[in-house]
């Protein structure tokens, strides 16, 4: 496998510069993506072609885009309209600049965030919303030759190994692939307590689509009602031994992609993946 890497370059593309990126191959990083915080639209060319070279310059390959934009789940339409032009402005941008994935995340119907939780995200009427908004967002892609991956969570329509396979099918597209989250799908205490089973069943449906797997680790708080955090990779209760494994056996050659984790702490991150992969024995780059 290959170990990747986002959260260094969550800004508008003027911090993709030579040090950060530098800094990221000095740690043995395979591939760096990144996450736009502002409209895919409103970065120039110029500022496009200039992060270009600086993944240029130091040949490492450049991952996935991902990007914001309008709810593309949404029952208004001009919303759900725009939040689908925002996602095909991605795939363009992506195109432009190299990068062969650009991610889309389902969005939620909870105003607050794309990933609050709302109950109906899990409507059939939204699920296909989602698939309308999807399939036209893979009509630009495809012309582009951008594959859009997914993102899911527990807490979007997205939610569950069979609703993600039954979506991904309904769009027709062999363009349409998985980023799996493992993490994403810790949403309840019993499923944090047997994450063997939860993480077998994900690759026995998904493995067919799986592109790149993000890697997370999360803790249990001593709080009420139930609290589930993010951590650094390797302090926390996820079960590596399973995933890692599993996405060996999916590709050899995948990104395994460390995120949401500041600059400060992908350092011991990278390390306790590392050992991780070579106390499996499992090829490493």
């Amino acid at each position: 496998m290959r170990i990747g890497l986002l959260g260094l370059f969550t800004s508008d593309l003027t911090d993709v510069t030579y040090d950060r990126l530098r800094f990221a191959a000095d740690l043995g990083f395979h591939g760096v993506g990144a996450h736009i915080s502002v409209p895919a639209s409103t970065i120039s060319d110029q500022t496009a072609a200039n992060a270009r070279s600086v993944f240029d310059d130091q040949g490492m390959p450049f991952l996935q885009l991902w990007g914001p934009y309008p709810c593309i789940i949404s029952p208004n339409e001009s919303v759900r309209k725009a939040g689908v032009a925002g996602a095909q402005d991605i795939a363009r941008l992506a195109a432009k600049m190299g990068v062969t994935e650009s991610g889309v995340r389902p969005t939620s119907l909870n105003p607050r965030g794309d990933w609050w939780p709302h109950g109906d995200n899990y409507k059939p009427e939204t699920e296909d919303r989602l698939v309308q908004s999807l399939v036209e967002i893979l009509q630009v892609a495809e012309d582009l030759g951008v594959d859009i991956v997914l993102e899911t969570h527990v807490t979007t329509t997205l939610n569950t190994p069979e609703t993600i396979k039954r979506v991904i099918e309904r769009t027709g597209s062999k363009h349409l692939k998985l980023n799996l989250d493992p993490c994403n799908f810790v949403g309840d205490l019993h499923t944090a307590f047997n994450l063997p089973s939860m993480l077998n069943h994900l690759f026995d449906v998904l493995s067919p689509y799986i592109a790149t797997v993000h890697l997370k680790d999360f803790m249990l708080e001593d709080r009420l009602v139930v609290h589930i955090t993010e951590t650094v990779i390797g302090t926390g209760l996820m079960d590596f031994d399973t995933i890692l494994t599993r996405l060996h056996q999916v590709n050899p050659n995948a990104y395994g992609v460390i995120e949401h984790l500041p600059v400060g702490l992908i350092p011991l991150a990278k390390r306790n993946l590392t050992q991780k992969v070579r106390e499996l024995g499992l090829p490493l780059g």
